[in-house]
């Protein structure tokens, strides 16, 4: 009964930790795509005159 219960919380922490490390990717992501568009919004004009993009 015991090795059944430390199984399940120890099975509960490394699902916990997983979906957290999962979600910190996705915020990590959605940040770093928020700061490309910004950077990309303020140095538009730039952009099109210097590469023609």
């Amino acid at each position: 009964m015991t090795i059944q219960t430390l199984s399940y919380s120890t099975a509960t922490t490394t699902t916990t930790k997983a979906s957290l490390i999962k979600r910190i990717g996705q915020v990590s992501y959605r940040l770093l795509e928020r700061m490309t568009e910004s950077a990309y919004r303020q140095h538009e004009a730039r952009l099109r005159n210097n590469f023609y993009i």
